[in-house]
């Protein structure tokens, strides 16, 4: 178990020590009156309202209690007006509630960032139900919503318009005036596994952050800088590449109902990469140590430009293990689809800012409703392949390949087969 001495705030992103941490008074407010919160209020740009009052804790004095400190946050803190006992823990910066995961396990702000119409929306409703309904029982794990919030928003935005309406979502508000696209989904993903003595246990378990970010959001770096400061604390970038924006495919394919040009890729890349430079204080000599999937969306478009026989027709061979043969396919033949539509720029941007960086290929819809509100066949394909790719880099899915245990195993079993034959 590896000790965690900080924390981030999924919400404005402040980095604390486990014990900087404060409590909202959990009474009554007949029994203790409400106050203003001007930090709560400032961080949503409002007028300061009046919330339940903040208790803070002191620094523990005993030298014991001060080690511990450093090491684990605080669950519980007494009010000094009502003296009620509270566990709502709060950010010290912003005042919002922090998910009760906080400190326990670890934390993964996942992005997904793309330009305007590049289907974000659909990519984060179709993965979610994918792990809910298909990818939890293969894994053995599970996806859990922490709070009400995310539960409603991801009914409401992302849910109920595709799988019950059968209906495309609309496009993402701006964060500048809707201050609700910048609160994230956050889920717990556990899994299950054996304990030492064969005992069925929660093997591991982190608390994942998504966001959905409008296209518009990310034509500037200040806005990026101000309304998406979570794409420089990312665990993983997803990004979303939309085919049907590229010159080469866009000729290809005359007649075919398309979407408005929109921000070049590499324009978007390069801000996010400026973005996280400048944040992280890093030199042009480091590469950025986040893992970016790159993600062409769309691709059941292109059905009449591919190869019948490409990988990409085919399911994600991902089942229950993260199969490395199949990433390897997709992400070299992606990579070569990029070049050949492209060029080579896209992928150097990648390969100087980056230190990882893979290729996918994938689609939300399974089906082209530009100009329609209607999903006629939803039919999506290979959605899960970026996201596991991130949990494996995060070592929380395991693949295919033999461990050395098992090699050894194997190879000695293999002698004795041979010494019984002599």
């Amino acid at each position: 178990m590896k000790f965690r001495r900080h924390y981030i705030c999924p919400f404005c992103f402040s980095r604390n020590s486990l014990y900087d941490v404060e409590f909202r008074c959990a009474s009554d407010p007949k029994r203790c009156p409400p106050e203003p919160d001007q930090a709560w209020s400032d961080f949503r740009g409002i007028p300061a309202q009046m919330k339940r009052r903040i208790v803070q804790i002191s620094r523990p004095t005993n030298i014991f209690k001060r080690v511990i400190s450093l090491l684990k946050m605080p669950k519980e803190a007494i009010c000094s007006n009502c003296n009620e006992k509270t566990s709502e823990r709060v950010c010290p910066d912003c005042h919002s509630e922090l998910p009760y995961t906080t400190g326990d396990f670890k934390d993964l702000i996942f992005s997904v960032i793309g330009a305007k119409e590049a289907g974000k929306s659909h990519y984060i409703s179709v993965l979610l139900h994918k792990i809910m309904n298909e990818i939890g029982a293969g894994y053995d794990c599970n996806l859990q919503p922490l709070n009400d919030g995310t539960m409603k928003r991801y009914r409401s935005d992302f849910h109920n318009p595709i799988f019950r309406k059968k209906e495309i979502i609309q496009a993402t508000r701006s964060a500048r005036t809707d201050f609700s696209v910048r609160i994230p989904l956050i889920y717990t993903l556990s899994f299950m596994g054996r304990g030492l003595f064969g005992k069925i246990k929660v093997r591991h378990a982190v608390t994942i952050v998504f966001f959905d970010t409008a296209g518009e959001d990310l034509d500037d770096e200040n806005t990026m800088a101000t309304e998406n400061r979570y794409i420089c604390n990312s665990s993983g970038i997803i990004f979303l590449l939309d085919p049907l924006q590229l010159p080469d495919v866009r000729a290809n394919l005359a007649g075919t109902p398309l979407p408005n040009e929109n921000t070049e890729a590499e324009d978007l890349l390069a801000r996010t990469a400026n973005l996280i430079r400048k944040t992280n204080n890093l030199k042009a000599d480091q590469r950025i140590g986040i893992p970016v999937a790159v993600a062409f969306s769309k691709i059941d478009a292109l059905d009449s430009m591919l190869d019948p026989s490409t990988c990409l027709n085919y399911p994600s061979r991902h089942t229950n293990l993260f199969d490395i043969g199949d990433f390897e396919d997709v992400n070299s033949e992606m990579e070569s689809l990029l070049k050949e539509w492209s060029g080579d720029y896209l992928v150097q941007q990648l390969k100087h800012n980056f230190k990882e960086h893979a290729f996918f290929g994938l689609t939300s819809l399974g089906c082209n409703p530009h100009g329609s509100q209607k999903i006629s066949k939803l039919r999506p394909r290979r959605v899960e392949d970026p996201f596991l790719w991130l949990l494996w880099k995060h070592k929380l899915v395991k693949d295919n390949r033999k461990s050395l245990l098992e090699w050894l195993k194997g190879t000695i079993q293999f002698l004795n087969t041979l010494w019984r034959k002599r």
